[in-house]
This record gives C-alpha cells, sequence and structure tokens, in this order.
C-alpha cells in the first residue's frame, strides 16, 4: 500500500518535471523550458504582445517579471501554509531532494516560476534560482511577514467558516475575527481587499450574491435551489462560534471532532465487524463526513457493504443503525449553522433525528478519501487535503 502510494507521488512528480541535470539560474532555466511552459508561464504574468514574441524575448519579459519584487511580494501573499513551508524551505538550500513531495504542495510555485523541478539520475530536485532567491530576500522583511502572517490569518478564519459554515456573510466573519483578535482588529476595507486577493487564485470557496460560500454550493456547481434552501434552512439560527484555537481547527479540511459517539462506533466495528484497524479509521472517516452532508441512513449503511461488512442478523443492523443515529445527532452540519442536531435542540426545541433523517440539501463536496482533484491519483486526505 504505501509502495504505490509513493509510486503515485513519485510519478505525478515526474510529469510536471525537466528532464535533465538541475541549475540555479533562472534565465538558464527558462530557455530550456518548451513551448507549453513558457507559454504558460507568459500567460501567469500577463505578459502583453505574448503570441508574438519569441522564445528569447519571452524569456527576457519573464526574467523582468519574476524578479519585480512589488510583483513577488503580492504572488507571496496568497501562498497557504504548505506552500509557504515549501518555498522557505527550498530558499534555506541549495534544493531539495525529495521524489515524494505532494504535488498539492507546490504546484502554484511552479506556476508562479518561483521554484522549479529537475528529474535526474531517477532524482527529483526542487530548486530556487539564484535571481528569484536574491528577490526573496528583499522582499521578505519584517514588515512583509507580519503583513503575511495577518493576511494568512484571516484566510484560515474563511477556510474555517466555510467548512463549518458552507455559507456566510463578510460581516459574520468580520465580527467573528474581530472578536477574537481585538488587539489587531481588521476594517470592514480591509477583509474585502484580502477576500479579494485569495480569490485571485483557485480557492475552496467563492463569493457569490453577497455571500462567501463553499465552492460547491455555486450556481454553476450545484443543482438549482441549493443556497437557497441552505440559506432557507439556518434562517434564524444561531451559530455556532468555538474559541479561536478550536475555530482555527476547521481551517484544515480534514478535521473534525472525534466525539464520543464515533469512539463508541468505532469500538462496535472493531468488536464485531473487523479487526482491521485501517479499514475501520477510513470507515469511521467516511461515516463522519456522510453524517456531516446529512447524506441518508442507507448510504451511510453502504459505506459497509462497499467494503464487504456484513451484519450477521437483523439485530445487528438495528445495533448499528442506533449507533449511525447517535453520531449524526452529534455531528456539526450546515443546516445547522455548524450546531449538532442535539445542541439545537437544546438551544431551540428542534426534534432530534430518530432513526431516519429528512433530506435537506445535497452538495458535491470532496471526501477525505477520495482521489485529490490536482491529479495525483492519491486520496484527498494524503495529498493536498492533509
Amino acid at each position: 500500500m504505501l509502495e504505490n502510494h509513493e509510486d503515485l507521488l513519485e510519478q505525478t512528480n515526474i510529469q510536471h518535471a525537466i528532464v535533465g541535470e538541475m541549475s540555479s539560474s533562472l534565465r538558464e532555466t527558462l530557455e530550456g523550458l518548451n513551448k507549453t511552459r513558457i507559454s504558460s508561464l507568459a500567460r501567469t504574468y500577463n505578459i502583453s504582445g505574448r503570441s508574438k514574441m519569441k522564445k528569447d524575448e519571452l524569456v527576457l519579459a519573464l526574467l523582468e517579471q519574476i524578479t519585480n519584487p512589488a510583483i513577488m511580494e503580492s504572488a507571496l501573499l496568497i501562498l497557504d501554509a504548505e506552500e509557504w513551508a515549501m518555498l522557505e524551505s527550498v530558499y534555506a538550500s541549495p534544493f531539495v531532494q525529495d521524489n515524494f513531495v505532494p504535488y498539492g504542495f507546490y504546484h502554484l510555485l511552479l506556476d508562479l516560476g518561483l521554484v522549479y523541478t529537475f528529474f535526474d539520475n531517477n532524482k527529483l530536485y526542487m530548486v530556487m534560482p539564484k535571481e528569484v532567491k536574491d528577490t526573496f530576500k528583499q522582499v521578505n522583511t519584517d514588515t512583509f511577514k507580519q503583513a503575511h502572517s495577518r493576511q494568512f490569518l484571516v484566510l484560515e478564519y474563511v477556510q474555517a467558516l466555510t467548512n463549518l459554515y458552507g455559507v456566510f456573510t463578510l460581516d459574520q466573519l468580520l465580527a467573528i475575527y474581530n472578536e477574537q483578535n481585538a488587539s489587531d482588529p481588521l476594517s470592514e476595507q480591509e477583509l474585502t481587499a484580502y477576500v479579494e486577493q485569495f480569490l485571485s487564485r483557485q480557492q475552496k470557496f467563492v463569493m457569490e450574491s453577497g455571500y462567501l460560500m463553499y465552492g460547491g454550493l455555486a450556481a454553476e456547481e450545484s443543482d438549482e435551489g441549493e443556497l437557497e434552501r441552505l440559506l432557507e434552512q439556518i434562517q434564524d439560527k444561531p451559530h455556532y462560534v468555538p474559541d479561536k484555537n478550536e475555530l482555527l481547527k476547521y481551517a484544515d479540511d480534514g478535521y473534525f471532532e472525534i466525539t464520543s459517539q464515533l469512539e463508541e462506533m468505532k469500538k462496535y466495528i472493531l468488536a464485531h465487524l473487523t479487526n482491521d484497524v485501517e479499514l475501520s479509521d477510513y470507515l469511521i472517516d467516511d461515516i463522519q463526513f456522510a453524517c456531516s452532508m446529512e447524506l441518508p441512513i442507507q448510504q451511510v449503511i453502504n459505506e459497509f457493504e462497499r467494503r464487504n461488512l456484513v451484519f450477521k442478523d437483523a439485530k445487528q443492523v438495528e445495533q448499528v443503525v442506533h449507533l449511525l443515529t447517535e453520531v449524526r445527532n452529534n455531528t456539526r452540519i450546515w443546516s445547522n449553522c455548524g450546531h449538532t442536531p442535539s445542541e439545537l435542540r437544546a438551544l431551540t426545541a428542534i426534534p432530534v433525528i430518530h432513526g431516519k433523517v429528512v433530506k435537506s440539501f445535497q452538495v458535491e463536496k470532496i471526501g477525505r478519501n477520495e482521489p485529490c482533484p490536482c491529479g495525483s491519483g492519491l486520496k484527498y486526505k494524503k495529498c493536498c487535503g492533509k
């Protein structure tokens, strides 16, 4: 299993690498790129008149753009945590040698021409050219680091609220952020500018109809009326707002609370259905995900069936359904503004679910055990969803 995992990582990395001896010269590297790669970089930097330029002209134009401090500063501000860590690692060394680094951790750095990968003698090398290092050193001042840290914190809040609520307004984001960061509050103008910058690259969230929302809820990605149904369901419901440390855990797409109900479910699975701990871990992941998406109980049961876990009698089915219902009632869901059904019942006297779940809305969301959209062939949680 591990070998297959590493093979997929390596093959994806090789596909995007320059085959041959590595170089620390930006000009030399650009001159060695094929037409497709050089044209892609020219589009990224919006080189004027690029379609009529010869390759040597494109190389000179790209050299100027990639090493422009102001342009680099804007590019660096949209990097996420993994990308920033990768950038600092490559900056600090002549090269980083790693055949198995997840492609999702560095593909934007490739797209921006800040780093390049080389495959030579069966080894993958990641290099930041000297010219890029010189510009990065010039840009990466204490003032910039503070600005980047602040902007990244705002991004974490957007990601966390997206995962916890599905849809929310800028006003809600601003209120929560400022309440939890009272010593350094944001203005409405600052927040708007940050969000615009975040959306200059592909994100899992979008801005539409005055709302920030999970991308799958957007009109072109969802069935007609899904967003409207969710907005109707959350109307007048209180939002679950944990403390800062807990809230920011939700910025990680793979995070969820390990509730006592999930622990009981896992104990039952290992005691009565399988002794395979890894299988049970994946099953618990998928059960929690299905419950968070409010899928019907039968679809959750299918997670057992597709793993060839067979119930021996009707009593065992009844026990599993009971445990699943307890998990559902204690799972945070978008239609409850991040509250669990049990929490909301205590707050508003809304009846808790017993056995049957009423279908509310269904939106396509990347499961933690589904293939990663970056194209690596790995499970999402093993690649970009780390």
